[in-house]
């Protein structure tokens, strides 16, 4: 019996209907692109790794201190991408409009965690939306749909809880499960 799990801490975001088509569409190209399930859309704030179990409770206080200084965030997705770039993809990503409160937040779990272990991130943070995984030569309909979204404008929808998550490997890929919802101010 292992005494720690893997964790991070995210924001789940809303499937709004015009991302839902893009997910669709993305799962309907199948191998090499693997497309996040709908049910799984997050914004990772900080990815934790392997994390004590002693540690879940102190880490759940210090989520729940970050999100406690920051109101309800409201934020629009607008626009696809990939890294590294369109031309070479190996992650689509939906564009985040207004989220520098995210970027607060992603901040303060820096600091506060620090102190437990978990070491800042050497780059800065980019939020973004993950929406599939591109695992060899992708296929030309990606292209055409990266190109055809550069500048979509999904819609807005309002973040209010900062996750503590759980992420169990499958088969099938991970399983998610929340250890705590932090309610943002």
């Amino acid at each position: 019996m292992s005494d720690t799990i893997r964790t991070f801490v995210a924001v789940k975001v809303v499937v709004l209907p015009e991302l839902l088509a893009v997910l669709k569409s993305l799962a309907a190209m199948r191998w090499p692109v693997v497309a996040v399930p709908p049910d799984k859309l997050h914004v990772t704030l900080k990815f934790l790794g392997e994390t004590p179990l002693e540690l879940c409770g102190e880490i759940q206080r210090q989520v729940a201190q970050a999100a406690s200084s920051q109101p309800p965030i409201p934020l629009r997705l607008e626009g696809l991408g990939a890294f590294p770039t369109t031309a070479r993809p190996s992650v689509v990503w939906a564009g985040l409009v207004d989220a520098e409160p995210l970027v607060a937040i992603a901040e303060r779990l820096e600091v506060l965690l620090e102190p437990l272990g978990f070491a800042r991130e050497s780059r800065p943070f980019h939020p973004h939306l993950t929406l599939a995984r591109i695992k060899g030569r992708p296929p030309r309909e990606l292209f055409d749909l990266l190109r055809h979204h550069a500048e979509t404008r999904f819609g807005t929808f309002e973040i209010r809880f900062v996750e503590f998550i759980r992420s169990d490997r499958q088969r099938d890929g991970a399983r998610y499960s929340t250890l705590a919802s932090c309610e943002l101010s």
